[in-house]
């Protein structure tokens, strides 16, 4: 893959290109954005020693892909969640619902399974509605 490609799939992706072009979208000088009232510190890099190769350096080169992510909860239950990956910390990863216009912190200790989709493609369902909620998501 040549680095444009790559640059259009992550943090240059359509997605997060139209996310930093809404009106509400705010870049620091340091890295670090908010938007309409969520905040973010600027993004690690993780290309150091002791990060090569792991979960967090992996997501963050993937920051603007669309992903399903499962955690495990407790010792056997698994709760799934789906949106764009957004920032990648070191303890959690953000996921942007677009279709809720809403943002998900994650910890990142909990995943165990991180599923990518392809530009467009969607899983049927959406993990993050909670079972029993009827649809009713309170925004």
């Amino acid at each position: 893959m040549n680095q444009n490609q790559r640059r259009e799939c992550g943090r240059n992706s359509a997605a997060m290109r139209r996310l930093m072009s809404r009106a509400d979208y705010m870049a620091e000088a340091d890295g670090a954005a908010a938007m309409d009232n969520f905040e973010h510190p600027q993004q690690e890099d993780f290309d150091s020693e002791e990060m090569r190769g792991s979960m967090q350096m992996i997501l963050a080169q993937n920051i603007g892909n669309f992903v399903v992510i499962e955690f495990l909860i407790g010792t056997g239950g698994i709760m799934r969640k789906q949106g764009m990956l957004y920032f990648v910390g070191r303890s959690f990863v953000t996921l942007y619902d677009e279709a809720a216009n809403n943002f998900i912190i994650c910890d990142i200790f909990s995943i165990k399974f991180v599923y990518f989709y392809m530009p467009n493609d969607r899983p049927r369902q959406n993990f993050n509605l909670l079972p029993g909620n009827n649809n009713n998501m309170h925004r």
